[in-house]
């Protein structure tokens, strides 16, 4: 009798040692999916002995117009100095580079003009000349200059085949406003066949996370 009380017992100790490791381990486990899920919102990384949370932020494109860049036909060649300053709004394109940042992030970007694929005119037909806004006056950017295509991709991820336009970068929010102008160049030699030349303008941007 005695036996049968102690193998009874020590059943008694053993299922409830069982238990004990069972719920240890899902209290391990529901700890570890915790700590996981919190891990997917939030991402950390040592900066300067300190530890900083990180909230990427967004640069994007707004167009002054409905359009996003600039088609010229039938344009007659004139020199540099009445490029700059067309004001007929088939010549020019007014557009913002708005960024928005949250947290210690730096967001470089590049302005480019990619080639219309239905142009005519060659490359060295046409002028580009782009300005931007500063203290409430358009300030010159890139002189004018014919169509110069990039032989290679830059990092930023502006195509070959594109014109690098400009670069800069935003550490908080903010907008930079331009202008761009296209014209014929003043050396081209107009036909009897109607030309054209277009330009989609376009921005790549990335957020650099290191100090």
């Amino acid at each position: 009798m005695d036996n049968q009380n102690y193998e009874s017992e020590s059943i008694k100790k053993e299922s409830n040692n069982k238990i004990f490791i069972i719920v240890i381990c899902l209290f391990i486990f529901v700890i570890m999916v915790i700590g996981i899920s919190m891990a997917a919102f939030t991402y950390t990384r040592e900066s300067n002995n300190n530890v900083n949370t990180i909230s990427t932020g967004n640069i994007y494109l707004n167009y002054a117009e409905n359009s996003n860049g600039i088609n010229i036909t039938d344009a007659y060649p004139i020199n540099d100095e009445a490029g700059r300053v067309l004001t007929d709004e088939n010549y020019y394109f007014d557009f913002t580079v708005e960024a928005s940042i949250t947290g210690d992030v730096v967001a470089d970007y590049e302005i480019s003009a990619e080639k219309l694929e239905n142009s005519t005119l060659g490359n060295d037909e046409v002028k580009l000349y782009l300005e931007k806004m500063v203290d409430n006056e358009y300030e010159e950017v890139m002189a004018p200059k014919h169509f110069t295509p990039l032989t290679e991709s830059t990092d930023l991820g502006t195509m070959a085949g594109a014109m690098l336009l400009d670069s800069g970068s935003f550490d908080k929010s903010s907008n930079v406003k331009y202008r761009l102008r296209m014209w014929v160049d003043e050396n081209t030699v107009v036909g009897d066949l109607q030309k054209t030349f277009g330009v989609t303008v376009s921005v790549k941007a990335k957020v650099d996370l290191d100090d």
